[in-house]
């Protein structure tokens, strides 16, 4: 059964199909907060409240959407303002725990089962790499993080951001070029 009429079948009362959109799309909607708030129990309490926003507001759904962009579209509006009143609480000082050495991007950075390859190095980059991302101005984060890590075409993209395509290329553009910039000292120490 298509997400088209398990969206229909909730909009009909059937509460049950919410429960298969929910197991269809848990992990890239947990994908998708880990990336944009960097930390897994932030981006768990995130990716559930998505989900309630989504079970409140499906039976206004307009079926000629597609629902995975509509429910990326809920999920990155809800970091977003996470983020937002994340920034708040900093600059107000009372979010001091980000500002500690293991804060921030680190739980969401480890791998549970490091292999062979999972050396400090990687580790380092990626930190660096999350850092530079996490630097980003705001749309050109949202943009990196639902190509690179959501998977979703510029037309999903532009979807999500209620913006055009062209707009989405030139944002990721952007993007691209800023990160090379602040991660050029990176490539230029491994050539």
């Amino acid at each position: 059964m298509d997400d088209e009429a398990l969206v229909d079948k909730f909009q009909r009362g059937d509460t049950e199909a919410f429960g298969e959109l929910v197991r269809r799309y848990e992990d890239k909607v947990m994908a998708t907060c880990v990336r944009m708030l960097g930390n897994r129990e932030d981006a768990e309490d995130a990716a559930q409240e998505v989900f309630v926003k989504a079970f409140d507001a499906l039976p206004r759904f307009d079926p000629r959407a597609k629902f995975s962009t509509w429910l990326y579209r809920v999920a990155t509006n809800h970091c977003l303002n996470v983020l937002r009143a994340r920034r708040v609480r900093r600059l107000l000082s009372l979010e001091r725990s980000a500002l500690e050495p293991d804060g921030y991007f680190g739980s969401a950075q480890r791998d549970p089962a490091p292999g062979p390859d999972g050396d400090l190095e990687r580790e380092e980059r990626g930190r660096a790499l999350w850092k530079a991302i996490d630097s980003l101005p705001e749309s050109q984060k949202v943009a990196t993080v639902l190509a690179r890590f959501g998977n979703l075409s510029y037309a999903e993209i532009a979807e999500v951001m209620e913006t055009s395509v062209s707009a989405v290329e030139s944002i990721l553009h952007r993007a691209k070029r800023r990160l090379y910039r602040q991660l050029s000292h990176m490539l230029e120490e491994k050539a």
